[in-house]
């Protein structure tokens, strides 16, 4: 029994029971470090103790253990810290006693580990981990399988060793051992420039102690590391490929996109590590990729490009030095990622596996999910890095910025809006749940509404069934989406931004279709953010006013002002002050200030960058005007509101607008020429949106954290412009630990952080939910590890692990037959193959029946997806690719194509299996088309191509096992003819419109394929045209000199003399003029209307 000892709780104890035979053995690994206690006490009978440091399956023999305890009574056996790991331990069972249950436990003994995240200073330092990197190295010297590291000449020591063993003796031997002794010098070689890397790297400073700690612990064993969100998980990234960045090494990195690897260069190579990483995408040419691979270094690569390229072996698996996997949460047992992988494993069994993720939230959805992953990552080590680690706190701390916390308070219409919306939200859930009791939520609450995960949960709970809810179970899930958008819109939004959104939901067609619309609730939401607006004053829209006959007198409109804006205009005033005060003092003493001071502002998005940069720029009041004149204003007539007074003599451009000296809310103007040093990405237009400058004042940069293109552009910023103030305008938890890791890696520079969040409101308690949530993820992760049972075939370095053998799902073979003497019927020759399209790699199918056995040959093929067998021909569509083909037509020439090449066409249509297995109803169907109109297309389809079958697939899981079923026993298909099989539009074109008896005449025609039959018809308009055409045009139109010489003499050559006395056949004309076959006399090749 092999069982992987992980310990959490209180004395971190683990028990074991048991029940050992006598004079049996029952084994156990320990691996887990620590100075701990293994303690066995017997329940009935006598079990005895033993443990070994180099053997993993120890005995009472003296010489095969090192630590023992053989009471009768309670057991024991202390191991200290310096213990090498693992451990092997044997329970022994007396022989007196016919059987022995137990029951084993683990315990600390040293109380400074009770707590999972501490760590013991006098043993995981970075020396004695730089130690074991080099041992580990040293041990492992002779089994990589590199060019540069020796592989190949330690695994000739290796034979020459055994060789030596069996005294061999001559002077090849002598040879083979200088060559290993030669690799096994450059091995040594290759291990000491890592070990000097990782030594440069760890005491650059570039990394903080949690960092680096989590840097050697990643290079000592492969696994799967977990932090939470804003650690610095790219830093750590950019780390092991700057230590991996060695020509004489080929390490892989997948699951990135374009701004992590834009990143990664952009910080190595203002670091000067050279060579940098390079990036293997479509754009690179099948020739190169070879020789991109073989030039060794650090690859970015797609995991499209990189499958294709194992298959192919355009990728020499057995020199890659390891695979780095980001994100590492998506790989799922279908993915591409684990395709990759499992590939990568099948050849190479000494490359080192590294895996990150920073969503520990993925891990909790589903059974055993983390467990799951990491069987797909083919890793054993699981590392667990929360914020509230021991030593990520005490790094945090050390330096951390100084915090300025303003609590703001909503105005009393905004409070009775919060509140509406929650009891909304209340009877939405109450509701739901009362109509779904079958779905088992009850822990949809509005806490759960609010929360950043809800969308991910809903569609995980509700995808699957949706096609068995009722209609208006289907609208309430689609209410709590919407209310859960106006209750977060709220504290972010103006007044007058946030009425346009609830303006409308005020409409006829939602109060009949939701029932939350017609509420009282609804209706103080309604009433209050009207109010917001227009105080007291009741708007008429532009048609009452035109049937009244009256223009009422304008008013002075005065929205209410967003609570955040205030206390904005505050914190700058307060800054600007103690800048000023600053300088004054350098300038007493003529010390010139080492960094400009700037002051960045951190909004939620872009929006809301503008909104404040408006408000910056044109004051208050224009600003909620120019908001009214942007959202509202269209809804009633140009004068029926004015602007206050301040708006109408407030200048309305940035260069117009002077300092207000005497208000604290100093007039800001736009700086139209910003410093080339501090200028983000070379001076875009978004870039001089986002900088204002302030008289005699910092320079205030605005910055959105839900940047698509751009996910770094706050530790961009934060590197590059050096600010001394941030303002948190919004509040996230991902954008406060990147401002913590940041002023912990440049403590010389101090910060003030000033967070801006309403208290007691749905603002606050999402960043706590959000805070609770990514805890108790946590908190799951971490008794999943203790629990956690890993096999030690896990890693698949040897050929015990099972995921790693190939066709396990097939049938039993077949019984041995009385016809060959009973004789059990030979192998095939080669394995099942099966030719798949290149664009068919972004979908799931293809590693699953790689996974069944089948050998996957990609190519690019016109016709088909899967080529299965010479006769079947399978067209892969998804439900929604089904729906597109069907509405364009693309489907019918891709059918056609098939009936003309193969004798089998198949039409293979998948569902997504997280949704129903059903066409009914408006899923999966825009609402432009129902259901009833793909079934008569089909139906036309299948009437059109009667040769054409179709296969309805749940999953992917069944497309795969049905094609493995037709596979079996068939023949194996050509390379060659599938790529020579292509789809002309013209034929599709030229069916319709040849004559048909014309078509069949051509095709009995010598030289005249199927292939090529309406690429001929297509370049003439009657017989006549082709008698005149020559061999060489032929030879061009056919593709074949052979064909053409075939037809031009079937059309010209003479023919054999008639028998004697018959007279009646006629002979041909010498010559043809064109004068003399006019357009009426042409016999009628064409339908329809004659051709131009």
């Amino acid at each position: 029994m092999n069982c992987v000892c992980a310990v959490w709780g209180d004395y971190a104890i683990q028990s074991i029971r048991g029940e050992v035979d006598a004079g049996n053995y029952t084994y156990y690994k320990l691996q887990w470090d620590g100075p701990v206690t293994i303690v066995l006490e017997s329940l009935s009978g006598d079990a005895d103790l033993y443990v070994s440091k180099t053997l993993l399956k120890p005995t009472f023999d003296p010489e095969e253990f090192d630590f023992s305890s053989t009471t009768c009574g309670r057991d024991w056996v202390d191991i200290p810290r310096a213990c090498p790991r693992p451990l092997g331990v044997a329970v022994y069972g007396h022989p007196r006693q016919p059987s022995s249950s137990y029951e084993l436990h683990l315990v600390y003994r040293d109380p400074d580990y009770l707590d999972q995240f501490t760590l013991h200073p006098e043993n995981d330092t970075e020396d004695e981990l730089l130690g074991t990197l080099r041992k580990r190295a040293g041990a492992q010297r002779g089994s990589a399988e590199t060019e540069t590291n020796g592989a190949a000449g330690a695994a000739e020591a290796a034979a020459g060793a055994a060789e030596a063993e069996e005294g061999t003796e001559g002077a090849a031997k002598g040879g083979e051992t200088a060559e290993a002794a030669a690799a096994g010098a450059a091995a040594e070689a290759a291990a000491a420039a890592i070990s000097e890397r990782v030594q440069a790297t760890v005491t650059s400073g570039a990394l903080l102690s949690y960092e680096t700690q989590m840097l050697l612990e990643l290079l000592a064993e492969d696994g799967l590391l977990v932090s939470a969100r804003g650690l610095g998980l790219e830093r750590l990234v950019t780390a092991l490929v700057r230590v991996h960045c060695d020509p004489g090494q080929l390490v892989l990195v997948m699951g990135t996109g374009r701004p992590e690897e834009e990143y990664i260069v952009e910080r190595l190579a203002a670091d000067g590590v050279s060579p940098l990483p390079r990036t293997v995408t479509a754009d690179t040419s099948v020739s190169e990729r070879r020789q991109v691979y073989l030039q060794g270094g650090v690859l970015f690569v797609t995991s499209r490009i990189l499958v294709v390229d194992l298959l192919t072996e355009r990728c020499p698996a057995d020199l890659v030095t390891g695979l780095v996997v980001y994100r590492a949460h998506a790989v799922v047992e279908s993915a591409q990622e684990a395709f990759i992988l499992r590939l990568y494993r099948q050849k190479n069994k000494t490359g080192f596996i590294k895996a990150f993720s920073s969503s520990p939230l993925s891990f909790t959805s589903g059974f055993c999910q983390v467990q799951r992953v990491m069987r797909n990552l083919f890793v054993r080590n699981l590392y667990l890095w929360p914020r509230f680690h021991l030593q990520v706190n005490q790094t945090l701390k050390e330096c951390a910025p100084e915090v300025v916390e303003i609590r703001l308070k909503m105005t009393p219409l905004m409070m009775s809006i919060q509140t509406a919306l929650l009891d909304l939200i209340n009877i939405t859930c109450k509701e739901f749940r009362r109509l779904n009791p079958s779905l088992d939520w009850d822990s949809l609450t509005a806490e759960t509404v609010l929360s950043r995960s809800f969308h991910k949960v809903t569609r995980h709970r509700l995808d699957p069934v949706w096609n068995q809810l009722s209609a208006r179970t289907r609208q309430l899930a689609s209410d709590l989406r919407t209310l859960r958008s106006l209750l977060l819109a709220l504290p972010q939004l103006d007044s007058c931004s946030f009425y346009q959104l609830v303006a409308a939901q005020q409409t006829a067609e939602r109060a009949l279709n939701s029932g939350w619309a017609i509420l009282d609730a609804a209706e103080t939401v309604f009433v209050d953010a009207r109010r917001r607006v227009f105080g007291d004053v009741q708007p008429q829209a532009k048609r009452a006013v035109r049937a009244e006959g009256k223009r009422p007198q304008p008013k002075v409109l005065t929205p209410e002002e967003p609570p955040r804006w205030p206390a904005l205009s505050e914190v700058l005033s307060e800054i600007r002050a103690e800048v000023a005060a600053a300088a004054a003092a350098d300038e007493s003493q003529d010390l010139p200030p080492l960094w400009p001071d700037k002051v960045l502002i951190v909004a939620s998005d872009m929006a809301a960058c503008r909104r404040i940069r408006e408000f910056l720029t044109l004051g208050s009041e224009a600003a909620l005007w120019r908001r009214f004149q942007l959202t509202l204003a269209s809804r009633y007539d140009d004068d029926a509101f004015i602007p206050s007074a301040a708006v109408t003599t407030a200048p309305t451009t940035a260069q117009e607008k002077a300092p207000n000296k005497d208000g604290d809310q100093q007039t800001l103007t736009q700086m139209g020429n910003a410093d080339p040093k501090t200028s983000a990405g070379g001076g875009t237009a978004d870039d001089d949106e986002l900088l204002v400058s302030l008289p005699d004042s910092p320079l205030l940069l605005l910055l959105p954290t839900k940047d698509a293109n751009d996910p770094f552009q706050l530790q961009r910023s934060l590197h590059l412009y050096r600010p001394r103030y941030v303002v948190l305008y919004d509040l996230d938890v991902a954008v406060i630990r990147s401002i913590e890791v940041h002023q912990a890696a440049t403590p010389e520079r101090q910060l003030r952080v000033y967070t801006l969040l309403f208290s007691g409101t749905s603002e606050e308690q999402a960043y706590l939910t959000a805070l609770r949530t990514e805890k108790q993820a946590f908190e799951y992760l971490i008794s999943e590890k203790a629990s956690m049972v890993v096999p030690e075939e896990r890693e698949g370095r040897d050929d015990t692990n099972a995921d790693l053998e190939r066709g396990a799902a097939q049938p039993e073979p077949a019984a041995a037959s009385s016809r060959r003497g009973g004789a059990a019927p030979p192998p095939p020759a080669e394995p099942p193959r099966v030719i798949v399209d290149m664009r068919e790699f972004r979908s799931e199918l293809p590693s699953l029946l790689h996974r069944r056995g089948l050998e996957i040959v990609p190519a690019t093929i016109e016709v088909g997806d899967y080529i299965v067998t010479p006769e079947l021909c399978v067209e892969r569509k998804s439900v929604s690719d089904l729906i597109g083909s069907l509405m364009s037509g693309r489907l019918y020439g891709q059918a056609l194509a098939m009936s003309r090449h193969y004798r089998r066409p198949l039409l293979l249509i998948e569902f997504d299996q997280s949704k129903p297995f059903t066409l009914q109803g408006k899923y999966y169907l825009s609402s432009d088309m129902s259901s009833a109109q793909v079934v008569s297309r089909l139906q036309l389809l299948t009437l059109h191509f009667p040769r054409l079958r179709l296969m309805w697939c749940p999953s992917p899981y069944a497309s795969a096992e049905l094609l493995h079923q037709l596979k079996e026993g068939a023949g194996e298909p050509s390379l060659a003819e599938a790529r020579s099989a292509t789809a002309d539009r013209t034929d599709t074109l030229a069916e319709d419109r040849v004559n048909p008896q014309v078509r069949d005449f051509v095709s009995k025609l010598p030289g005249v394929r199927q292939k090529t039959l309406y690429a001929l018809l297509n370049k003439i308009d009657s017989l006549l045209d082709l008698l005149e055409m020559s061999e060489e045009a032929l030879s061009e139109v056919l593709g074949s000199p052979t064909d053409a010489s075939q037809l031009h003499q079937a059309l010209h050559g003479k023919l054999s003399a008639p028998a004697p006395g018959d007279t009646s056949a006629a002979k041909r004309p010498a010559t043809t003029t064109t004068a003399g076959r006019g357009r009426a006399a042409r016999p009628r090749f064409w339908r329809g209307k004659k051709k131009s």
